[in-house]
């Protein structure tokens, strides 16, 4: 409508539905776009941008997410015994501390020591062992021998025992994301020849035996004529080349020549050893998204050898401090410098483990091992074996072995006793050997755990090929952008379904929706170790949810409003509802309404005399007193007019008795109206009395107005002619006065009484007008009233002398009836002067 476009309802769902819809797009594009541009790891190096911030809050949010799931995954599951943590905890060392063995109770454990556990952990049947200690710094042991005069270093004992047990054993290195300067070394302007080899990885053991001297190595290709490469070793003399060869065990005269620039390209240090033993091949991997090591902390040369693997055991916490992933790869590579990709622990750790591996559909796969989650950075999301972590630093496993065991099956073992005081069932298992003192300790998902305990659960992973496989992007982008959709449809049906749904039924809605949606999430992850965005899905549903009610709440409160200014705040609770489902009912129409004015004689007089107080809370008491009565019987209170009211009946909502209510309503207001005048005319100083009239017939009923002001209401000649009766009541001495239109709709239920045929309009039509007397089950109250209608036939009849003696008549009985007077006097006139032959009986309106 012109007036008011909110009034198609199909209209206003489609708006509702519009505006939903787009907020529906622009929160599942912000909250998809965060989940699809996953947030990186690099990203997070140095000074992070302004937009890596929400989303480094969204990932947060989303881990703690992934915690509770991690937990609901080990809560059903068993603790693995496939890997073994061997603890060097407080049970050994008070242990130690009251053994013969003074060695056993050091602080550090001398690394012959710790080889000889590694040994028994070996014999025992371990399948291998990874050390977990750094072995960057020489021993602190190395120049007090555990055992009597012995030239070799502790660090050398330890090699020769690691050496000897068939590949089975792994040390782990440190590394740093930050360059190290070149430490400051003394000029070494000599280079002696140490060995001629066919291949640079045979050079390797060679260039061990150099670094073991303290010396730079240097690894230089004979060129395209000359078949291998030649190791020399940096000195800084003759007497310290002497040494060298001695040591070296360089047979005849050694050749030297002198140290140039070019030669330093040639160089092997420590690092460059540990990335020719440690370097793998993988196919299918992008080594520029893997973790760069900037600078390795490689063990001490003496361990760096093809008889003890090495891998990277560098853990990354996320953000909010807590270990959740591993990186089964590290790229070494650093700007130009030739490196490569290094496993981690979890990777080398497989016994008979290869140095080809290969990655597709998100799976790392090496030759005779089970395809690993892996994704494009190169790191395992842990799937956790148990919800929290085990007493006895047994981490997630099932078991750990305190090391004093080990040391007193060694003891065993020495001594011939062909028993051992422990069974600690290795046979099989992979070792990961803890010193509780040494070993940071991380938090994780389900508690705190040492390096080698979260070691240990990447390692049964890798084993069993298990792992938590992350959803592609693009699934996680389109998951949440259909929730902010299904946000969308579920605040567009509030809005058609309740009107006025409140803050719990928000609420109550928006927990349905987290606790569907986290149980699915929790069940795919549970069941197929499969993580899918949690978060992101409930936020933009549910901020398309709230954005999209709060908006369907301000268009159907201003629908409200409308309403209420259109109908005027009189209106009955049960009528506004009905209105606001189906605006229809307001669009203006042709209807057969009952119209009602009244008016309180005497009231203008008091309004001009009286204190405006006293009048302003006479007049709110009658008028609220009058419109409860019109509202209780299905009316409509079109308006006010100072102390006068417009009402009608059968609109907005149609009724099949509207003349009916009409009446009674008006019969139940004179009689309120009785009730309370001795109070109000008391108050007023004044006598009142309360005329009404009423009319029933075609109007034209429904919103009217401009966008300035707007009402329901009602136009026609009912109108017009129930405002002249209400006046004419005054005239005739009557309180209420109907038109015929209405009598003819209600005089099986009311009693009337005709009171004469006048003109009224423009036009000047007759018409026949009566009061209202009373219910027409009351009609023995009113026995008077058939000499009345015979007395009023006679009149109608031009039988004047008739009609005057029963005028008469009642005048007696009814002397304070100003109608009855009037015919008195009329036909007290027509019989003394006849009217003529036109008279036909109808007065002139007044």
């Amino acid at each position: 409508m012109a007036t008011n476009p909110l009034q198609s309802a199909g209209r206003r769902f489609v708006q509702k539905f519009g505006v939903a819809f787009l907020w529906a797009t622009l929160v599942g594009m912000l909250f998809g776009g965060a989940s699809y541009f996953r947030l990186e790891r690099t990203e997070l190096e140095g000074e992070p941008r302004w937009h890596v911030y929400p989303r480094l809050w969204l990932d947060l949010a989303e881990a703690r997410t992934v915690d509770w799931r991690s937990r609901e995954l080990g809560r059903d599951d068993e603790r693995p015994d496939g890997v073994v943590l061997v603890n060097v905890d407080e049970d050994t060392l008070l242990n130690a501390r009251e053994s013969e063995h003074p060695e056993w109770a050091m602080r550090p454990w001398p690394r012959e020591l710790l080889g000889a556990v590694v040994e028994q952990v070996v014999e025992e049947g371990a399948s291998m062992v990874f050390i977990d200690d750094s072995f960057s710094d020489v021993s602190p042991r190395q120049c007090a021998p555990c055992k009597g005069e012995d030239a070799r270093t502790d660090d050398q004992r330890f090699a020769e025992r690691l050496t000897g047990l068939g590949g089975k054993v792994m040390l782990g290195f440190d590394w740093r994301r930050e360059t190290r300067r070149s430490p400051d070394r003394p000029l070494l302007p000599l280079l002696m020849k140490v060995a001629h080899v066919q291949t640079r990885l045979l050079a390797l053991p060679v260039v061990r035996r150099v670094l073991l001297q303290r010396t730079t190595a240097y690894v230089i290709d004979d060129g395209v004529n000359a078949d291998g490469f030649t190791v020399w070793a940096g000195s800084t003399g003759e007497v310290r080349t002497k040494e060298l060869a001695t040591a070296l065990e360089v047979k005849g005269t050694p050749t030297t020549r002198s140290l140039t620039p070019a030669d330093d390209a040639a160089e092997i240090t420590a690092e460059l050893l540990l990335q020719g033993l440690a370097r793998v091949q993988v196919q299918g991997f992008d080594p520029d998204l893997a973790p760069v090591a900037g600078a390795l902390d490689a063990p001490v040369p003496a361990l760096l050898m093809p008889e003890v693997a090495v891998a990277s055991m560098k853990l990354f916490p996320d953000p909010d401090g807590l270990v959740r992933s591993v990186p089964l790869l590290v790229n070494t590579a650093r700007g130009n410098q030739a490196g490569g990709l290094v496993p981690g622990v979890a990777l080398r750790a497989q016994p008979g483990a290869s140095g080809a591996f290969s990655v597709s559909g998100g799976l790392l796969n090496g030759e005779g091992q089970p395809g690993v989650p892996i994704d494009p950075q190169g790191f395992l999301a842990l799937r956790w074996n148990a919800d929290e972590a085990g007493r006895s630093g047994r981490g997630t496993m099932k078991r750990s072995v305190p090391a004093w065991r080990l040391l007193v099956n060694r003891e065993d073992d020495e001594a011939g006793r062909g028993v051992r005081h422990h069974d600690n069932d290795l046979t099989g298992r992979v070792v990961v050997l803890v010193d509780e003192r040494t070993s940071p300790v991380l938090q994780t998902p389900v508690g705190p755990l040492t390096r080698g305990a979260i070691w240990a659960q990447a390692i049964t992973n890798v084993t069993r090929g298990q792992g938590i496989t992350r959803v592609e992007p693009k699934t996680d982008f389109w998951l949440t952008v259909a929730f902010a959709f299904v946000g969308a449809i579920l605040a567009v049906a509030w809005s058609s379904l309740m009107r006025r749904p409140g803050w719990l039924a928000w609420a109550a809605t928006i927990a349905v929706l987290v606790v569907v949606h986290a149980l699915l999430a929790r069940q795919l992850y549970v069941t197929q170790q499969r993580q899918v965005v949690m978060l992101a899905p409930i936020l933009s549903a549910s901020l398309t949810f709230l954005a999209s009610l709060g908006y369907a709440r301000t268009l159907e409160q201003s629908l409200r409003d409308f309403v209420l200014r259109a109908l005027g705040g009189a209106v009955r609770a049960d009528v506004f509802r009905r209105v606001e489902r189906d605006l229809a009912l307001m669009r203006p129409e042709r209807r057969e309404l009952t119209v009602f004015f009244s008016d309180i004689e005497g009231f203008t007089s008091v309004s001009n005399q009286k204190d405006p107080a006293v009048v302003v809370d006479v007049l709110r008491d009658y008028l609220s007193e009058m419109t409860t009565l019109v509202l209780d019987r299905g009316g409509h209170v079109d308006k006010y007019l100072g102390d006068g009211m417009m009402a009608f009946w059968g609109a907005p909502v149609s009724m099949p008795n509207d003349a009916e209510a009409a009446c009674e309503a008006a019969i139940l207001m004179q009689a309120r109206f009785d009730e309370k005048r001795a109070e109000w005319e008391k108050k007023c100083g004044h006598t009142l009395v309360l005329r009404a009239g009423l009319e029933t017939g075609d109007t034209v009923v429904g919103e009217m107005g401009t966008l300035h002001r707007v009402n329901y209401t009602v136009m026609g000649e009912p109108v017009a002619t129930a405002f002249r009766l209400e006046s004419l009541a005054k005239t005739y001495g009557v309180r209420t006065l109907v038109g015929e239109t209405l009598v003819e709709e209600a005089k099986d239920t009311f009693l009337f009484r005709a009171i004469d045929t006048v003109r009224m309009g423009r036009e000047g039509q007759p018409i026949r007008i009566f009061e209202l007397l009373a219910r027409l089950s009351e009609r023995d109250a009113f026995a008077w009233m058939e000499q009345y209608e015979l007395a009023h036939l006679a009149w109608t009849e031009r039988r004047f002398a008739d009609a005057l003696a029963g005028f008469t008549a009642l005048a007696a009985v009814r002397p304070e009836d100003a109608v009855i007077a009037r015919y008195v006097k009329r036909s007290t006139a027509f019989v003394a002067a006849p009217p003529s032959a036109e008279w036909d009986g109808i007065s002139e309106s007044q």
